[in-house]
Protein backbone atom coordinates (compact mmCIF):
# COMPACT_ATOMS: atom_id res chain seq x y z
CA UNK A 1 0.00 0.00 0.00
CA UNK A 2 2.79 2.42 0.89
CA UNK A 3 4.88 1.74 -2.21
CA UNK A 4 1.86 1.93 -4.50
CA UNK A 5 1.11 5.50 -3.47
CA UNK A 6 4.68 6.78 -3.88
CA UNK A 7 5.30 4.80 -7.07
CA UNK A 8 2.80 6.98 -8.96
CA UNK A 9 3.88 10.58 -9.46
CA UNK A 10 0.34 11.97 -9.31
CA UNK A 11 -1.20 14.61 -7.09
CA UNK A 12 -1.80 12.17 -4.26
CA UNK A 13 1.85 11.09 -4.23
CA UNK A 14 3.04 14.69 -4.24
CA UNK A 15 0.82 15.47 -1.25
CA UNK A 16 1.93 12.33 0.59
CA UNK A 17 5.62 13.35 0.59
CA UNK A 18 5.12 16.21 3.07
CA UNK A 19 2.61 14.04 4.99
CA UNK A 20 5.29 11.34 5.34
CA UNK A 21 7.85 13.98 6.36
CA UNK A 22 5.52 15.33 9.06
CA UNK A 23 4.81 11.80 10.34
CA UNK A 24 8.55 10.97 10.59
CA UNK A 25 9.26 14.34 12.22
CA UNK A 26 6.43 13.88 14.73
CA UNK A 27 7.64 10.36 15.56
CA UNK A 28 11.10 11.77 16.32
CA UNK A 29 9.62 14.22 18.84
CA UNK A 30 9.17 11.29 21.24
CA UNK A 31 12.96 10.96 21.62
CA UNK A 32 14.87 13.28 23.99
CA UNK A 33 17.91 13.30 21.69
CA UNK A 34 15.85 15.15 19.06
CA UNK A 35 15.44 18.16 21.34
CA UNK A 36 19.16 18.84 21.79
CA UNK A 37 21.53 20.73 19.50
CA UNK A 38 24.74 18.80 19.12
CA UNK A 39 27.96 20.16 17.59
CA UNK A 40 29.02 18.66 14.29
CA UNK A 41 31.51 19.24 11.49
CA UNK A 42 29.93 22.37 10.05
CA UNK A 43 31.33 25.83 9.54
CA UNK A 44 28.12 27.71 8.64
CA UNK A 45 25.79 25.85 11.00
CA UNK A 46 28.34 26.21 13.78
CA UNK A 47 28.10 29.98 13.45
CA UNK A 48 24.29 29.94 13.61
CA UNK A 49 23.66 27.27 16.26
CA UNK A 50 24.24 29.56 19.29
CA UNK A 51 22.06 32.33 17.82
CA UNK A 52 18.79 30.44 17.33
CA UNK A 53 16.52 28.39 19.58
CA UNK A 54 16.03 24.63 19.43
CA UNK A 55 12.40 25.10 18.32
CA UNK A 56 13.58 27.10 15.32
CA UNK A 57 15.99 24.33 14.31
CA UNK A 58 13.24 21.74 14.74
CA UNK A 59 11.08 23.70 12.30
CA UNK A 60 14.00 23.99 9.86
CA UNK A 61 14.51 20.25 10.17
CA UNK A 62 11.02 19.60 8.81
CA UNK A 63 11.31 22.19 6.04
CA UNK A 64 14.66 20.88 4.80
CA UNK A 65 13.38 17.30 4.86
CA UNK A 66 10.39 18.19 2.68
CA UNK A 67 12.52 20.30 0.37
CA UNK A 68 15.17 17.60 0.06
CA UNK A 69 12.58 14.91 -0.78
CA UNK A 70 10.96 17.06 -3.47
CA UNK A 71 14.32 18.05 -4.95
CA UNK A 72 15.49 14.43 -5.07
CA UNK A 73 12.28 13.36 -6.81
CA UNK A 74 12.73 16.21 -9.31
CA UNK A 75 16.33 15.12 -9.95
CA UNK A 76 15.29 11.53 -10.63
CA UNK A 77 12.50 12.43 -13.04
CA UNK A 78 14.14 15.28 -14.97
CA UNK A 79 17.49 13.52 -15.40
CA UNK A 80 15.80 10.22 -16.34
CA UNK A 81 17.45 8.27 -13.52
CA UNK A 82 14.27 6.43 -12.57
CA UNK A 83 10.91 5.94 -14.17
CA UNK A 84 9.19 9.30 -14.41
CA UNK A 85 6.28 8.25 -12.18
CA UNK A 86 8.20 7.30 -9.07
CA UNK A 87 8.42 9.21 -5.80
CA UNK A 88 9.88 6.28 -3.88
CA UNK A 89 13.44 7.76 -3.84
CA UNK A 90 12.03 10.83 -2.09
CA UNK A 91 10.21 8.65 0.46
CA UNK A 92 13.32 6.54 1.15
CA UNK A 93 15.31 9.75 1.58
CA UNK A 94 12.83 10.90 4.24
CA UNK A 95 13.45 7.67 6.19
CA UNK A 96 17.23 8.08 6.01
CA UNK A 97 17.15 11.76 6.93
CA UNK A 98 14.81 10.86 9.82
CA UNK A 99 17.58 8.68 11.23
CA UNK A 100 19.70 11.81 11.62
CA UNK A 101 17.26 12.99 14.28
CA UNK A 102 18.99 10.63 16.71
CA UNK A 103 21.98 12.99 16.45
CA UNK A 104 20.10 16.13 17.45
CA UNK A 105 17.44 18.66 16.50
CA UNK A 106 19.17 19.64 13.27
CA UNK A 107 21.89 17.73 11.47
CA UNK A 108 23.92 20.00 9.13
CA UNK A 109 23.63 17.39 6.37
CA UNK A 110 19.96 18.32 5.99
CA UNK A 111 20.96 21.78 4.82
CA UNK A 112 23.90 20.47 2.81
CA UNK A 113 21.69 18.02 0.90
CA UNK A 114 19.96 20.89 -0.95
CA UNK A 115 23.08 22.28 -2.71
CA UNK A 116 24.48 18.73 -3.03
CA UNK A 117 21.42 17.52 -4.95
CA UNK A 118 21.50 20.69 -7.04
CA UNK A 119 25.12 19.97 -7.91
CA UNK A 120 24.23 16.43 -9.02
CA UNK A 121 21.38 17.79 -11.15
CA UNK A 122 23.70 20.18 -12.99
CA UNK A 123 26.43 17.58 -13.44
CA UNK A 124 24.05 14.97 -14.83
CA UNK A 125 22.62 17.58 -17.18
CA UNK A 126 25.99 17.99 -18.90
CA UNK A 127 25.58 14.63 -20.66
CA UNK A 128 26.54 14.97 -24.34
CA UNK A 129 26.65 18.77 -24.09
CA UNK A 130 29.38 20.25 -26.25
CA UNK A 131 30.42 22.84 -23.67
CA UNK A 132 28.83 23.28 -20.24
CA UNK A 133 30.95 25.95 -18.62
CA UNK A 134 28.24 27.58 -16.50
CA UNK A 135 26.69 24.29 -15.35
CA UNK A 136 30.07 22.83 -14.42
CA UNK A 137 31.07 25.91 -12.45
CA UNK A 138 27.69 26.12 -10.67
CA UNK A 139 27.80 22.42 -9.79
CA UNK A 140 31.29 22.70 -8.30
CA UNK A 141 30.25 25.84 -6.40
CA UNK A 142 27.16 24.11 -4.95
CA UNK A 143 29.16 21.05 -3.97
CA UNK A 144 31.68 23.20 -2.14
CA UNK A 145 28.85 25.19 -0.55
CA UNK A 146 27.39 21.92 0.72
CA UNK A 147 30.76 21.17 2.33
CA UNK A 148 30.56 24.52 4.12
CA UNK A 149 27.33 23.31 5.72
CA UNK A 150 28.67 19.81 6.42
CA UNK A 151 32.43 19.44 6.14
CA UNK A 152 32.61 15.64 5.46
CA UNK A 153 31.07 16.31 2.03
CA UNK A 154 34.60 17.29 1.06
CA UNK A 155 35.09 13.59 0.23
CA UNK A 156 33.05 14.23 -2.94
CA UNK A 157 35.35 16.92 -4.34
CA UNK A 158 36.59 14.52 -7.04
CA UNK A 159 33.06 13.63 -8.16
CA UNK A 160 32.73 16.54 -10.66
CA UNK A 161 35.88 15.36 -12.46
CA UNK A 162 34.72 11.73 -12.46
CA UNK A 163 31.28 12.78 -13.70
CA UNK A 164 32.68 14.66 -16.66
CA UNK A 165 34.95 11.75 -17.57
CA UNK A 166 31.93 9.44 -17.67
CA UNK A 167 29.32 11.76 -19.17
CA UNK A 168 31.20 13.71 -21.87
CA UNK A 169 34.52 14.28 -23.65
CA UNK A 170 37.37 16.00 -21.82
CA UNK A 171 37.41 19.83 -21.93
CA UNK A 172 40.26 21.60 -20.13
CA UNK A 173 38.26 24.78 -19.51
CA UNK A 174 35.53 22.82 -17.73
CA UNK A 175 38.06 21.15 -15.44
CA UNK A 176 39.64 24.50 -14.59
CA UNK A 177 36.21 25.95 -13.78
CA UNK A 178 35.58 23.03 -11.43
CA UNK A 179 38.67 24.04 -9.46
CA UNK A 180 37.51 27.66 -9.33
CA UNK A 181 33.98 26.67 -8.30
CA UNK A 182 35.25 24.43 -5.52
CA UNK A 183 37.56 27.10 -4.14
CA UNK A 184 35.17 30.07 -4.32
CA UNK A 185 32.89 29.32 -1.29
CA UNK A 186 35.95 28.73 0.89
CA UNK A 187 37.52 32.01 -0.23
CA UNK A 188 34.27 33.93 0.28
CA UNK A 189 33.90 32.53 3.79
CA UNK A 190 37.46 33.50 4.60
CA UNK A 191 36.90 37.04 3.31
CA UNK A 192 33.69 37.44 5.32
CA UNK A 193 35.46 36.33 8.49
CA UNK A 194 38.19 38.87 7.81
CA UNK A 195 35.69 41.69 7.18
CA UNK A 196 33.85 40.98 10.44
CA UNK A 197 37.15 40.67 12.31
CA UNK A 198 36.56 37.02 13.11
CA UNK A 199 39.22 34.37 13.54
CA UNK A 200 39.89 32.03 10.63
CA UNK A 201 40.30 29.18 13.11
CA UNK A 202 36.62 28.18 12.87
CA UNK A 203 36.87 27.68 9.13
CA UNK A 204 40.17 25.81 9.36
CA UNK A 205 39.14 23.53 12.23
CA UNK A 206 35.83 22.56 10.55
CA UNK A 207 37.84 20.84 7.79
CA UNK A 208 41.02 19.98 9.69
CA UNK A 209 39.27 17.64 12.12
CA UNK A 210 37.16 15.72 9.56
CA UNK A 211 39.40 12.68 9.13
CA UNK A 212 41.28 10.40 11.48
CA UNK A 213 43.43 7.30 10.78
CA UNK A 214 41.70 4.14 9.59
CA UNK A 215 39.35 2.66 12.18
CA UNK A 216 36.37 0.32 12.34
CA UNK A 217 33.21 2.39 12.89
CA UNK A 218 31.27 1.71 16.06
CA UNK A 219 27.56 1.04 15.54
CA UNK A 220 25.24 2.32 18.21
CA UNK A 221 22.43 0.54 20.02
CA UNK A 222 19.50 -0.17 17.72
CA UNK A 223 21.32 0.56 14.47
CA UNK A 224 21.74 -3.07 13.35
CA UNK A 225 18.31 -3.49 11.74
CA UNK A 226 18.28 -0.31 9.69
CA UNK A 227 21.86 -0.72 8.50
CA UNK A 228 21.31 -4.35 7.52
CA UNK A 229 18.10 -3.56 5.65
CA UNK A 230 19.62 -0.52 3.92
CA UNK A 231 22.70 -2.46 2.78
CA UNK A 232 20.56 -5.35 1.53
CA UNK A 233 18.18 -3.14 -0.46
CA UNK A 234 21.07 -0.97 -1.67
CA UNK A 235 22.92 -3.98 -3.06
CA UNK A 236 19.72 -5.20 -4.72
CA UNK A 237 19.29 -1.73 -6.23
CA UNK A 238 22.81 -1.66 -7.62
CA UNK A 239 22.44 -5.22 -8.94
CA UNK A 240 19.18 -4.22 -10.59
CA UNK A 241 20.83 -1.21 -12.23
CA UNK A 242 23.82 -3.15 -13.54
CA UNK A 243 22.10 -6.28 -14.85
CA UNK A 244 19.03 -4.50 -16.17
CA UNK A 245 21.05 -1.72 -17.76
CA UNK A 246 19.89 -2.79 -21.22
CA UNK A 247 16.40 -1.60 -20.33
CA UNK A 248 17.55 1.95 -19.58
CA UNK A 249 18.67 4.79 -21.78
CA UNK A 250 22.40 5.34 -22.20
CA UNK A 251 22.20 8.51 -20.13
CA UNK A 252 20.56 6.63 -17.25
CA UNK A 253 23.30 4.00 -17.35
CA UNK A 254 26.06 6.59 -17.23
CA UNK A 255 24.40 8.60 -14.46
CA UNK A 256 24.02 5.46 -12.36
CA UNK A 257 27.71 4.75 -12.91
CA UNK A 258 28.45 8.16 -11.39
CA UNK A 259 26.13 7.35 -8.49
CA UNK A 260 28.07 4.13 -7.86
CA UNK A 261 31.26 6.20 -7.60
CA UNK A 262 29.54 8.50 -5.10
CA UNK A 263 28.52 5.46 -3.06
CA UNK A 264 32.08 4.14 -3.09
CA UNK A 265 33.55 7.44 -1.90
CA UNK A 266 30.87 7.88 0.77
CA UNK A 267 30.96 4.30 2.03
CA UNK A 268 34.75 4.22 2.14
CA UNK A 269 34.90 7.46 4.10
CA UNK A 270 33.14 6.01 7.16
CA UNK A 271 36.40 4.22 8.02
CA UNK A 272 38.20 7.58 8.22
CA UNK A 273 35.56 10.05 9.46
CA UNK A 274 35.97 11.57 12.89
CA UNK A 275 32.30 11.22 13.77
CA UNK A 276 30.07 8.98 15.88
CA UNK A 277 26.67 9.35 14.22
CA UNK A 278 23.80 6.89 14.66
CA UNK A 279 23.31 6.33 10.91
CA UNK A 280 26.59 5.57 9.14
CA UNK A 281 25.10 6.01 5.67
CA UNK A 282 24.38 9.72 6.04
CA UNK A 283 26.90 10.75 3.35
CA UNK A 284 25.39 8.36 0.81
CA UNK A 285 21.74 9.04 1.67
CA UNK A 286 21.04 10.63 -1.73
CA UNK A 287 22.50 7.94 -4.05
CA UNK A 288 21.34 5.14 -1.75
CA UNK A 289 17.79 6.53 -1.79
CA UNK A 290 17.89 6.66 -5.60
CA UNK A 291 19.06 3.06 -6.01
CA UNK A 292 16.60 1.67 -3.43
CA UNK A 293 13.68 3.77 -4.67
CA UNK A 294 14.40 2.86 -8.29
CA UNK A 295 14.61 -0.83 -7.41
CA UNK A 296 11.36 -0.81 -5.44
CA UNK A 297 9.61 1.12 -8.20
CA UNK A 298 10.68 -1.41 -10.86
CA UNK A 299 9.48 -4.50 -9.00
CA UNK A 300 6.57 -5.86 -11.02
CA UNK A 301 5.08 -8.01 -8.26
CA UNK A 302 3.11 -5.68 -6.03
CA UNK A 303 3.26 -8.00 -3.02
CA UNK A 304 7.06 -8.15 -3.10
CA UNK A 305 7.32 -4.39 -3.61
CA UNK A 306 5.06 -3.69 -0.63
CA UNK A 307 6.85 -6.26 1.54
CA UNK A 308 10.30 -4.77 0.94
CA UNK A 309 9.01 -1.22 1.45
CA UNK A 310 7.31 -2.16 4.71
CA UNK A 311 10.44 -4.05 5.75
CA UNK A 312 12.44 -0.82 5.41
CA UNK A 313 9.80 1.14 7.32
CA UNK A 314 9.66 -1.51 10.07
CA UNK A 315 13.46 -1.52 10.35
CA UNK A 316 13.41 2.26 10.67
CA UNK A 317 10.78 2.23 13.44
CA UNK A 318 12.35 -0.63 15.40
CA UNK A 319 15.85 0.85 15.19
CA UNK A 320 14.62 4.21 16.40
CA UNK A 321 12.70 2.63 19.30
CA UNK A 322 15.73 0.54 20.29
CA UNK A 323 18.02 3.55 20.16
CA UNK A 324 15.58 5.51 22.31
CA UNK A 325 15.36 2.73 24.89
CA UNK A 326 11.71 1.89 24.19
CA UNK A 327 12.47 -1.68 23.07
Amino acid sequence: MVARFFRNNDRLGIILLPVAAIAIWSFSLAFPSFHVLKPSHSFLSGLLFPCLSVKFWLALNLLFNIGGAYLLSFLCSRQEITEKQNLLPGFVFLLFSGLLNQDGAFHPLLAATIPLTGAFYLLFGTYREELSLSDVFDAAFLLSLGAMFYSPLAVFMLIPFISLLILKPFKLREWLLILVGLALPVLLSSVLLFLFNKSQEGLISSFKSIFVPFHVPVFGVGSFLIHTTSILLGLLGIYNSIFRSGNFKIKSQKVKTVLVWILLFGAGSIFFLNETSFFKGALVAVPLSIFIGDYLGNIKKGILREFLTLLLVAAYICSQLQAGGYL
